[in-house]
């Protein structure tokens, strides 16, 4: 509208009528700017008291990493709750080849419904111990009850699909191996004899005796171990010229040199192969989760 409109408007309306409309002009004036002046400043006031600031996000949770405890130290049960049989036994070997201490294998109460591949069950005591069997299982979850102490049941659930694999296995030393030494000849302190010198070698040597299977070997030697036992019986193997390793049903790791009438001297040290140089150890560890709260 240009301004001869505006006069002309004006000129159509009575005196009444301008006088009307130039009062409601101004107090829409009279409103309106000290309104926005004032909702300006609050704003600001606002603003520079930090009642506008959007709050400050909470730091992220990050969980406790805490050294892991021996793989030994605690026992470790193993209930299927899977519906499928041999589980429990399974995964139990598989904690065994782990180095963890299993104690009983069952079946879970059939009221149990377990969809998760395992639930680790815990004590208010055993959360490290806890953690630490739950790395095993991909996708294990926690279960914290009343319990005394630091055992845990790993019950396996409908989910489970495998442990973890296993880490590349290390050649042992002497030292980590336990040897029981038993004379099966006419010889009256061989196994003795032997069992000294396999110290000397920095073996661990646990029963000296006469064969508690009464065999009679007539080769050099037998080496009797179980599933745990593989690489124990072959570094052993190589002190001992001719010896037969023997496979049992053993749980741990121990071996039992048994000596044969065959048997005339261990392989001489500088010619027993030397062990390779083992990697730099890295300390176990376990994240105990965070509090939000």
């Amino acid at each position: 509208m240009t301004d001869e409109d505006r006069i002309a408007s004006d000129d159509d309306r009575t005196a009444t009528e301008v006088w009307r409309k130039h009062r409601l002009r101004q107090i829409l004036l009279f409103v309106t700017v000290p309104g926005v002046l004032l909702g300006t400043a609050s704003i600001t006031a606002a603003y520079s008291a930090g009642l506008m600031t959007p709050p400050k996000p909470k730091p992220a949770c990050t969980p406790q990493v805490v050294p892991a405890p021996a793989r030994g130290s605690f026992t470790v049960n193993v209930m299927n709750a899977t519906g499928r049989s041999g589980v429990a036994a399974e995964v139990a070997a598989g904690y065994g080849k782990r180095q963890f201490k299993v104690g009983g294998i069952s079946n879970a109460p059939d009221s149990w419904y377990v969809t998760p591949p395992a639930v680790v069950h815990y004590g208010p005591a055993g959360l490290d111990q806890a953690l630490l069997a739950a790395q095993q299982i991909p996708g294990a979850k926690l279960f914290e009850d009343v319990r005394p102490g630091t055992s845990v049941d790993v019950v396996v659930g409908l989910g489970f699909k495998g442990l973890e694999p296993l880490p590349p296995r290390l050649k042992p030393i002497p030292s980590e191996v336990s040897v029981n030494v038993y004379n099966t000849t006419y010889k009256t302190g061989l196994a003795k004899v032997v069992a000294t010198e396999l110290k000397g070698r920095g073996f661990k040597v646990k029963d000296v005796s006469n064969d508690p299977l009464r065999t009679m070997q007539l080769g050099t030697a037998v080496i009797r171990y179980g599933e745990l036992g593989d690489l124990n019986a072959a570094l052993l193997a190589e002190h001992v010229p001719g010896a037969e390793l023997v496979k049992d049903t053993r749980a741990d790791a121990s071996v039992d040199l048994v000596i044969g009438n065959a048997y005339t001297a261990l392989v001489p040290a500088a010619e027993v192969p030397p062990l390779p140089p083992r990697p730099k150890a890295v300390t176990p560890t376990v994240a105990r989760p965070c509090s939000d709260g």
